[in-house]
């Protein structure tokens, strides 16, 4: 990775496979870069919280909330302290415009629009995904760097 500090958009789908421990390498090296900020926004807030709700009840979050138990979960495995390593972009003015011209100009869902439209409102020219499929296409004509891998970053 060059000298220059980077700001870096940091998708649920990372957040979810580190709390699985099936692919932790990219975040931890992306969390001891000192080179770069890591941001998320508060969809990826929700839709890793949603996942941890399963993920530590072996239940679907519908389930846990029926039986009551999302208090417990969220006390038992406190996220917090992980989430607060990153920064949350703040809601800018024009974001629906932006997000719904990304839906429409990538076939985008919601949630990776917003994600999309957030990196560029934010001046955030790359994004760490496991999604790649979604993301590919958008960020290449947008000019935003779709991390998936360790080989996608130019480390030296």
């Amino acid at each position: 990775m060059s000298n220059n500090h980077r700001k870096i958009f940091i998708d649920s789908s990372i957040l979810v496979e580190f709390e699985k421990q099936t692919k932790t390498d990219l975040l931890f090296y992306l969390m001891s870069d000192k080179a770069s900020s890591l941001f998320v926004n508060s969809t990826v807030l929700s839709e890793y919280t949603y996942y941890l709700l399963a993920i530590e009840s072996g239940k679907s979050p519908r389930s846990v909330k029926e039986d009551g138990n999302i208090g417990a979960i969220i006390q038992q495995n406190n996220p917090e302290p992980f989430l607060d390593v990153f920064q949350t972009t703040p809601l800018k003015p024009g974001i629906t415009t932006v997000f719904l011209e990304m839906m429409s100009k990538y076939n985008l869902l919601p949630n990776d629009a917003l994600i999309l439209a957030d990196c560029k409102l934010n001046s955030i020219n790359a994004l760490a995904s496991y999604d790649v499929k979604d993301f590919s296409d958008a960020c290449k004509k947008e000019g935003i760097q779709l991390i998936s891998s360790m080989s996608d970053l130019q480390i030296t």
